[in-house]
């Protein structure tokens, strides 16, 4: 069945399982959250996405938090709300891999798993995007090398070329990439560069 899904809907059904699989108490690479957080917050993210912003979405939010947990992941693993659907895999590719590997490696054991070329091109595509975003400041261009796949300069504000000196290369799967981009440190990646140049990439220092 999930053969027939786009990953962004896989990832969604496998990351709902394993939530289901560890309960609400387990830990996740979400500094400050457990499961139940996490949970709440992929519900919260897709059908009260204001909820910050009044109080009739405040509410909702409260209600949220008085619901089960198995509730909260049934409502969640549903599916967006239908004006979202069309947008699912844009908007969710990264989100559901990204907290799938928060819950996976919560404990802070790297696990990599193996996809398809055609998934890793997905997930290089999405490293590339948030890359740039999350990023795109870094003093030190920043060059993404997919084990199988073309490098992707994501940060390059002197206009180093990829032969250039003095940059961070961050090697590995795609998955692995992408989870780096999004400050996650289980990864299974090789970082060339010097630490201070590394540090500053990703605005710790």
């Amino acid at each position: 069945m999930l053969g027939c899904m786009s990953f962004a809907q896989a990832e969604r059904a496998r990351l709902a399982e394993t939530l289901l699989d560890v309960g609400p108490d387990a830990p996740t690479l979400c500094e400050g959250w457990t499961t139940r957080d996490l949970a709440e917050h992929l519900y919260n993210r897709e059908n009260q996405p204001t909820s910050h912003l009044d109080k009739v979405g405040q509410r909702a939010r409260n209600r949220v938090k008085n619901w089960s947990y198995e509730q909260v992941v049934a409502a969640w693993v549903a599916g967006p709300p239908k004006l979202l659907q069309p947008i699912d895999s844009l908007m969710n590719t990264a989100e559901n891999f990204v907290h799938h590997e928060d819950v996976r490696r919560g404990d802070g054991v790297v696990r990599v798993r193996d996809f398809s070329k055609a998934v890793d091109k997905q997930l290089a595509k999405a490293a590339a995007q948030f890359g740039k975003m999350l990023l795109g400041k870094s003093p030190v261009p920043v060059i993404l090398s997919p084990t199988t796949l073309p490098p992707i300069t994501v940060a390059d504000r002197r206009g180093v070329t990829v032969q250039g000196d003095n940059v961070v290369r961050v090697i590995g799967e795609p998955g692995e990439l992408l989870l780096w981009v999004f400050g996650r440190d289980v990864v299974d990646v090789k970082l060339q560069g010097s630490p201070e140049h590394i540090a500053q990439s990703r605005g710790k220092a």
